[in-house]
């Protein structure tokens, strides 16, 4: 964790709940991030010292104002301004973590052999959700190469156990 983009994270956390807006601006911050994925030259633009500040600002205006909250189009001027645009990603991943929380809600990273379907994921999550006693949000990824079709932390314990009897 890079402290520089969790001091930004924090700072525009704590300026979200004060003004209740959280999910706008986790909204904003997945705006801002898919703009910067989409066009790499617009990154540079804004971490170029070769490109005067006013003109770097100017950049965010054009491109955000209206499109996310103030308060995050504050905090972005703010690291362009000081030379911080590489703690952007960072700031995005620590933001959405804080927000969660706030929220109660947990990411499950499930990984199984084939796609699972919706009615699968609808009760992995329930499952999980009933168990934990917080909400789920389930990111799912493919690896045609498991064993089991599914790794949980259930499978997961299994095997280590049997991994440890078979060393022993």
């Amino acid at each position: 964790m890079n402290t520089t983009s969790r001091e930004y994270a924090e700072a525009l956390f704590e300026l979200a709940v004060q003004e209740n807006l959280i999910r706008e601006t986790s909204d904003g911050v997945v705006t801002v991030e898919s703009a910067l994925l989409q066009m790499p030259q617009y990154r540079a633009l804004l971490a170029s010292p070769a490109i005067g500040k006013k003109e770097r600002l100017d950049a965010l205006d054009q491109v955000f104002r209206g499109k996310i909250p103030d308060i995050l189009l504050g905090i972005l001027k703010m690291m362009v301004s000081r030379g911080h645009v590489s703690a952007l990603n960072g700031m995005v991943r620590d933001y959405e973590e804080l927000a969660r929380e706030y929220r109660g809600e947990s990411v499950a990273m499930v990984t199984s052999a084939v796609p699972l379907t919706e009615a699968q994921t609808v009760a992995l999550r329930q499952k999980l959700e009933k168990k934990l006693a917080r909400r789920i949000i389930i990111q799912c990824q493919e690896d045609p190469d498991l064993i089991g079709g599914l790794i949980d932390g259930s499978i997961r314990n299994k095997l280590e156990e049997i991994k440890e009897v078979m060393n022993s």
